[in-house]
């Protein structure tokens, strides 16, 4: 019984996971606009957890190691700093996983979308804070 009563749950948590986005913040107004096509998205915070990304993006999203110069990670943000690399993953999402990502990362709100090009030339989405903390720290 107890096993059976595990199986539901993990099953109802999948479907939560894959299906239904309630668990993200409700899409920004001020949220950039999500190009065609898929996208390369570098993180290097909570977004180099597989554990997020499944959550988040709703599937197992493969990650390689990448790089990204002149930035070093301060907190939840990047620091301009010429001489540095900061290391992270490269991932690829297509039109509507960016907007699941831009929903967690509360794009528009807290955090702005930058295309940055990563060492190896690829040019990748990076997640950056707006002003110290978001277009919400203008508001209150």
């Amino acid at each position: 019984m107890t096993l059976f009563l595990l199986l539901v749950l993990l099953l109802a948590l999948g479907f939560a996971v894959a299906r239904a986005p309630f668990y993200l913040p409700a899409p920004d107004a001020n949220a950039p606009p999500v190009p065609e096509g898929d996208s390369h998205v570098f993180g290097f915070a909570t977004l180099t957890s597989p554990v997020v990304r499944l959550v988040v993006v709703g599937r197992p999203v493969p990650a390689e190691p990448a790089q990204l110069r002149g930035f070093t990670r301060h907190r939840r943000d990047l620091r301009d700093s010429p001489d540095m690399v900061l290391q992270g993953v490269r991932f690829r999402v297509t039109p509507e996983e960016l907007r699941r990502l831009d929903r967690y990362e509360r794009a528009g709100r807290r955090y702005r979308r930058d295309l940055l090009p990563l060492e190896d030339g690829t040019l990748a989405w990076v997640y950056r804070l707006i002003g110290e903390s978001g277009v919400e720290a203008l508001q209150d």
